[in-house]
């Protein structure tokens, strides 16, 4: 086929629901966006350029690592991630799989295939896609409406305009007239005229001003976990061409307010769409009021004249979804009187018009005046619309039974969306699930539940903030809050045991999209438990239960707060629970890791833990503690203490049927054994625990820990080079890193270039090394990574030596370094001195002779050996050099052992031409 740029314009591959934009790099599905890496990207581009051809694995290879030498194993670990994402074909697309494998031939695309030109000029080109340069697959999608807008489309022509020409628009309309709905619809019009991509940020679930600024980044795909989440934002739309619309903004806006005025000031492609009961008074900020519906003063003459009303409208097309048969023109006066009784408010509309199917339109207009003028006597002091709307609140729901009406009380307890089994907790045991069932399908008949059908079987049920608010005063009123509050905390509890057990089976965004709504739920439900003072199992074992949510989403700096709390209520009852505050201190310890805290403070959790699980006899609480420990005691250097560590976790996965647990073991007795010193059993356990599988990698265990196969690969890469074998490190590191890349996991990439970085500086692998540091450092940073950051700098400091042209400038690098490296911890030391003999100190070799810091401690004899030759103390030199070599050779360090008899040699050379 001939490229698309010498025909004037872009490429667009449409198969089956999918269409793959060229040009932008991008593929959609129903128009929107799927998540796809480069590499996934460029091979299915290349099937979809030859589709029904057979494309061999070196031609895949060279169109997608053009300048990169990898092994067909790169082909196979991303057409799994492409095949994972395309998912199967759709009946009619001619094929049961879109991509097949050839055997020793190479891939096929099988499916349909058209291709279609953008034109560059003359054709108007109205793709957001096109003029977006965010990538927008991880941004709040618009939420779907299924029932259609009505008499709004002076009101949207508005509010269109006013984006096109401001940049902050405020939609300020009382509770229940419609903004959401609005809203919506204005911003997907605005993605059809001007393009660009929209976030939809949701804070009608928000309790605290201090969840926005984590809110707003979660909806624009921004980690909460960064050193700056608000800058973290502004960089993630930055140059692109957004539109952001907030929602439910009345309760929050001191927090948002100055948050919004930021984003404006730093983004000038950006507009912000926000809806509020009340502006946000934010400089530039232009506002529009929605007004109830219309009901025009004829309406009443007609049926014909009365639909020209768009209150009647709404009123006749809910009534009608709701099963009401038609209505002719005796009933245009009443149908006009319901609507001015609930002055045109949407909402209103919507909970009268579901008893038109039980009431004629004359019998509900004669009941709900009666009832409207009660309701403005009894309240005069509150302003018309929102009294109009209380009063049919009232009126609707003095019409349930008992039961509905109890049920309706206690949904108001959840934050966000909710399924049939939650709502029937709430109130199991006071009334049978199959009453509850119908309840709930009754409420939602009403409209005072939505059935939102874009959930599916994902908690498709919800109240709107309005009539949820209004619940929940009746719940207060009936004196049911403790009650609810506690079934909730254990609905929530079941829930994130289902979300814990579903970490292995869903991918990360399928997990997400399942769970993720309940964050706010979670976050309800242990205020409450702490705040009623009444449950501390339920406390605890939510505050861990939960840890999955918190780290899938980024909130790990709240998790931590929120950990913290629950150990200080636990340890404060009238009698402790010290069990539970073991387990509570092991998430403490899994959450200081992530969130940069002190090695003291995180040994310290986890000791605690393990007291705790040696009085109590918790086998897996032991586990995970002695886990921490091993891990904790290599980062402050106390190798044999790690080793120890890890020698009784492998006498407790002996007797473990778990794989997960065996896979574990070797990979901490790989990593304690290679900072022993001991690299064969180093070796021999790395490559043990690089053999797992998929379930093992997404165990609940494993999951928010770096991935358990790139970890034991890069701990063997070392390994390798350390004992001489250089090339199989080298090709080893590279396939690391292609891995750890595919799987897109921040911290599985960190671990995996912290132990190869140094292998490409050894290696002399210059380009190679500054590709992957630099890839560290860029990581480490936006991440907030600060310990594996530091890392990363000290890996700079050691490749920049091999970077100044002039010796003076190198000389002052090691200078520099020298004096800072006496700030830093003992793994850092004992690595730079691998980098430069010059960066050796007293301490350093201090320790080495009482059996320290062993897997350099050869390398620390070597530097001590070459001072004492520039010293001109030969004797001293000639015997460090000796115990290098000795001790790399006892080791099996082939490298090390290599280098020291170099320098041995190099110095005994001098001496001798100096004596001839």
């Amino acid at each position: 086929m001939p490229d698309a740029s010498a025909e004037g314009g872009s490429s667009v591959w449409h198969f089956g629901s999918f269409s793959l934009r060229e040009a932008q790099r991008r593929l959609e599905r129903h128009g929107q966006p799927i998540r796809l890496g480069s590499r996934a990207f460029g091979l299915l581009l290349e099937l979809l350029k030859r589709a029904g051809e057979v494309v061999g694995k070196d031609e895949l290879l060279a169109a997608v690592w053009p300048d990169v030498v990898v092994e067909e194993a790169s082909v196979r670990v991303h057409m799994s991630i492409l095949r994972k994402a395309l998912g199967e074909p759709d009946d009619g697309n001619g094929c049961v799989e879109w991509i097949s494998n050839i055997p020793l031939r190479g891939y096929i695309f099988l499916g349909r295939v058209r291709r279609e030109i953008i034109p560059s000029e003359g054709v108007p080109v109205t793709d957001a896609s096109l003029s977006a340069t965010v990538d927008v697959s991880t941004m709040a999608a618009l939420p779907v409406r299924f029932s259609k807008l009505i008499g709004r489309d002076v009101e949207m022509a508005r509010l269109l305009s006013m984006l096109s020409k401001t940049r902050m628009v405020t939609l300020v309309g009382a509770g229940g007239v419609g903004k959401t709905s609005v809203a919506v619809r204005v911003a997907e019009r605005y993605r059809e005229v001007h393009g660009g991509s929209i976030c939809f940020v949701d804070l009608a679930p928000l309790t605290s001003q201090e969840h926005v600024l984590s809110t707003v980044a979660r909806a624009t795909g921004v980690r909460g976990d960064v050193p700056d989440v608000a800058q973290a934002i502004i960089e993630r739309l930055e140059g692109a061409e957004a539109l952001l619309l907030v929602d439910n903004c009345e309760h929050v806006i001191e927090a948002l307010a100055p948050l919004l005025h930021r984003f404006l000031a730093a983004l000038p492609d950006l507009h912000i769409f926000a809806t509020s009961r009340e502006v946000l008074r934010i400089e530039g900020e232009h506002v529009s009021r929605l007004m109830p519906l219309a009901v025009h003063d004829d309406a009443a003459i007609s049926m014909s004249r009365a639909l020209h009303s768009p209150a009647v409208q709404l009123l006749v097309e809910r009534a009608r979804a709701a099963g009401t048969s038609t209505f002719d023109d005796a009933s245009a006066a009443p149908l006009a009187r319901i609507c001015q009784q609930v002055d045109g408010i949407p909402l209103a509309i919507e909970l009268v018009a579901a008893r038109l199917g039980a009431q004629s339109p004359s019998d509900l207009a004669l009941r709900l005046d009666d009832h409207m003028r009660l309701h403005s006597t009894i309240r005069r002091a509150v302003l018309p619309r929102q009294r109009t709307l209380a009063a049919t609140l009232d009126w609707s729901v003095g019409l349930l039974g008992t039961p509905e009406l109890m049920l309706f009380r206690r949904l108001s307890i959840f934050r966000a969306h909710f399924e049939v089994e939650a709502a029937l907790s709430v109130v199991a045991s006071d009334m049978e699930p199959d009453v509850a069932s119908d309840a709930l399908i009754s409420l939602a008949s009403k409209s005072l539940v939505v059935y939102d059908e874009e959930k599916g079987v994902h908690r498709p049920y919800r109240l709107l903030d309005t009539t949820r608010s209004y619940a929940h005063a009746l719940m207060l009123r009936a004196g049911e809050q403790r009650l609810v509050s506690m079934r909730h905390a254990r609905v929530m509890l079941d829930l994130m045991g289902s979300a814990t057990a579903d970490l292995a089976s869903l991918e990360a965004w399928e997990w997400v999209q399942c769970y993720g709504t309940l964050l706010d739920d979670v976050r309800a439900a242990l205020d409450a438990c702490v705040a009623q003072d009444e449950d501390s199992d339920i406390a605890g074992a939510l505050t861990i239960g939960s840890a999955a949510l918190w780290f899938r989403l980024s909130e790990v700096g709240e998790y931590r707060d929120r950990v913290r709390a629950a150990l200080n209520y636990v340890q404060t009852l009238p009698r402790p629970d010290r069990l539970a505050a073991g387990w509570l201190q092991l998430a403490l310890y899994n959450a200081l890791w992530h969130t940069g805290g002190s090695v003291a403070e995180m040994t310290q959790a986890c000791e605690t833990a393990l007291d705790a699980a040696l009085e109590f006899k918790v086998g897996t609480l032991e586990f995970q503690a002695r886990w921490g420990l091993c891990a904790l005691n290599v980062t402050r250097g106390d190798y044999p203490e790690a080793l120890q560590h890890a020698e009784a976790l492998r006498g407790y996965a002996l007797q473990s049927e778990s794989e997960v647990t065996r896979n574990l073991s070797h990979r901490m007795l790989a990593l304690a054994s290679f900072f022993c010193g001991v690299l064969a059993e180093a070796k021999t356990h790395a490559e043990a625990a690089m053999n797992v599988d998929v379930s093992i990698r997404r165990n609940q265990g494993n999951t928010f820990q770096p991935d358990a196969r790139i970890t034991a690969m890069a701990i063997l890469v070392r390994t390798l080079w350390i004992q001489g074998d250089t090339q199989l490190a080298m090709s080893t590191a590279r396939r690391c890193v292609e891995e750890a890349e595919a799987l897109g996991h921040a911290m599985s990439l960190c671990v995996a270039l912290f132990w190869i970085c140094p292998v490409a500086i050894w290696a002399s692998e210059w380009a190679t090394a500054r590709k992957w540091v630099d890839a560290m450092l860029r990581e480490t940073r936006s991440k907030g990574l600060d310990y594996w950051h530091e890392w990363a700098l000290c890996y700079d400091d050691g490749l920049k030596l091999e970077e100044f042209d002039a010796a003076e400038g190198r000389d002052a690098h090691i200078e520099q370094v020298a004096g800072k490296a006496l700030e830093m911890d003992m793994p850092r030391r004992e690595m730079l001195v691998t980098f430069c003999p010059a960066w050796v100190d007293e301490e350093l070799l201090a320790r080495a002779m009482r059996g320290g810091g062993q897997w350099s401690a050869a390398e620390v004899y070597r530097a001590a050996a070459r001072r004492e030759a520039l010293l001109e103390n030969a004797g001293g030199a000639q015997a460090l050099y000796r115990q290098a070599i000795e001790l790399a050779c006892a080791q099996g360090a082939r490298s090390w052992e290599l280098r020291a008899a170099r320098d041995l040699a190099s110095m005994e050379d001098e001496r001798g031409n100096v004596s001839a």
